[in-house]
């Protein structure tokens, strides 16, 4: 399974990617730090997964969910972000994402998921 993560954040994305490169099944972990370049690695790396923070420098990434999500049919997304809240939540539902994950409380959970994405298509 590849992974795509995607965060302002340098720490938050080097700390993703130690972790996720350490479950098995999953081959190589992108990065994006933007809204533009999630675009770019989602069209050119080709994801089964993204990891995708809201606020990003370019803009919320709510808006780029249903373009994501059409660049590869099966694709799935799991919003990670400190900015959670019902009304946050919905929206990401409405656009297309898979899960939404608090950053400040859910990390593990995230990653419990990703192993358990990992073992199904593995």
């Amino acid at each position: 399974m590849k992974v795509l993560v995607v965060d302002d954040s340098e720490l938050i994305r080097s700390r993703l990617v130690g972790l996720i490169e350490r479950i098995p099944g999953i081959q190589p972990v992108a990065i994006a730090g933007s809204l533009h370049q999630a675009l770019y690695e989602g069209s050119y790396f080709q994801p089964d997964l993204i990891v995708l923070d809201l606020n990003l420098p370019d803009g919320n990434a709510v808006r780029i969910i249903p373009l994501l999500k059409r660049m590869r049919e099966g694709l799935r997304i799991a919003v990670l972000t400190n900015d959670a809240n019902d009304y946050n939540r919905q929206r990401c539902a409405q656009a297309g994402a898979d899960w939404f994950f608090d950053k400040s409380t859910e990390f593990e959970p995230l990653l419990a998921l990703l192993h358990e994405q990992a073992a199904a298509t593995h």
